[in-house]
């Protein structure tokens, strides 16, 4: 493997074992690219989660960042006790989805202009800073349970673009700094109720957890004897995990020794598996140094592939055929990687990206005004039903154009 090509050696997650069900969706009569989210595969990974938070009693939010498709969430509401949000809109959809259950809403950026209204429809906001609390304090008590985001400095992730405790990261009140304030001017701090704190991405070791709760307790003891609640952040995927026991141990922690609520809102671990990507070759290309297929979907559509390279994982390849698949934009980087597959490719076959249930619809873009995919749902039976059908109507709409005219 050449240096230009090292950036495509590891996969952003452990393989599924059981690709039989993915392999089908390319002998299905779909339009591509399709995403498509499988019913089955979010309430296996959501029983997970939960069969591991069983024994201690927290509760378990879905982060919608990851994944905001509304008939999805309805598909996931019932299975959880609500929904971490990120803004106005995510809150708005996540009340309607989930009904009476939790909403907690946190963001860097809150705006006036919004504030009221996600207070009105957050159980539990966690502002990002002391200075967000002081600004939005009397306009939240008694419409919301007020929190503070804490910035643990607790590093476990290597790359400072995926780690929440990064040198100059904006997420959340440094620890030390909190633990000052609880000291010398305590007062500045009536009213909050609760405390969170994430520090991980796509960890499968729970130990990183007990270490973070066991820092807690030791930067943060009087604040949390005041405390409701605890909300313990993402970051863990429950499928993949070794061990949940310092998961269990960690919240044990918690709620033994204050009395808090404790919540976890993880993204990714429900939901990555769930989500694949039907595309079709609509070109093939001898390149000098390796053959070229060219699918009709751009990597804009699985933007963290381009942000954060990693090799996708593609369905049913293994084999002598090896090609570099490319996508569908003038982007030179719109790259999907070096897949090998049991028989050569030609224009018409399928060839499906698994994993991608996680990110890649809500960052998905119009970049060079390729439709984003067709989505559609597939229940536990097999059967698929089509959700969204994305039209020039909608690329309009974004880019300010007048339907009149049209």
């Amino acid at each position: 493997m050449n240096e230009s090509e090292q950036w495509w050696n590891t996969p952003a997650h452990q393989p599924d074992p059981d690709r039989a069900r993915v392999a089908e969706l390319s002998t299905m009569d779909l339009e591509t690219p399709a995403f498509v989210y499988d019913e089955k595969v979010i309430a296996e990974d959501v029983a997970t989660a939960r069969d591991a938070l069983a024994p201690t009693g927290a509760k378990l939010l879905f982060a919608v960042k990851a994944f905001s498709f509304e008939d999805g969430l309805a598909v996931m509401a019932p299975l959880v006790d609500g929904f971490h949000t990120s803004s106005l809109f995510e809150a708005r959809l996540a009340r309607h989805v989930i009904g009476d259950g939790i909403v907690h809403t946190t963001t860097p950026g809150l705006r006036p202009s919004d504030a009221g209204d996600i207070f009105e429809l957050s159980d539990r906001i966690s502002f990002n800073s002391v200075s967000q609390w002081q600004r939005f304090a009397d306009a939240a008590v008694g419409r919301t349970s007020p929190g503070l985001r804490v910035n643990p400095r607790l590093s476990f992730v290597a790359d400072e673009r995926l780690d929440p405790c990064a040198r100059n990261s904006k997420l959340g009140v440094p620890i030390d700094q909190l633990a000052a304030r609880v000291r010398t001017s305590p007062q500045v701090l009536e009213g909050i109720e609760g405390l969170l704190v994430h520090s991980n991405c796509e960890s499968i070791e729970f130990d990183d957890l007990l270490r973070l709760v066991e820092h807690l307790v030791d930067q943060l003891d009087p604040m949390l004897r005041r405390l409701k609640w605890v909300n313990l952040g993402g970051g863990y995927l429950f499928r993949d995990a070794r061990d949940h026991t310092p998961l269990r141990k960690a919240v044990s922690l918690l709620r033994d020794t204050y009395g808090v609520e404790v919540l976890v809102e993880p993204g990714t671990s429900l939901i990555y598996r769930a989500g694949s990507l039907v595309t079709t070759v609509v070109d093939l290309i001898e390149g000098p140094g390796r053959d070229i297929a060219v699918l009709d979907v751009p990597i804009t559509h699985v933007p963290e592939v381009l942000e954060f390279p990693f090799l996708p994982d593609v369905a049913a390849t293994d084999g002598a055929n090896r090609y570099l698949l490319a996508g569908a934009s003038c982007l030179v980087s719109d790259q999907f990687g070096l897949h090998s597959f049991p028989e050569p490719l030609r224009v018409g076959s399928r060839v499906v990206i698994s994993d991608v249930g996680a990110y890649s619809l809500v960052e998905a873009s119009w970049f060079n005004g390729i439709s984003l995919p067709t989505v559609y749902s597939r229940a536990p039976d097999g059967s698929v039903t089509l959700r969204r059908r994305y039209r020039y109507d909608d690329f309009l709409t974004i880019n300010g154009g007048s339907h009149a005219r049209h």
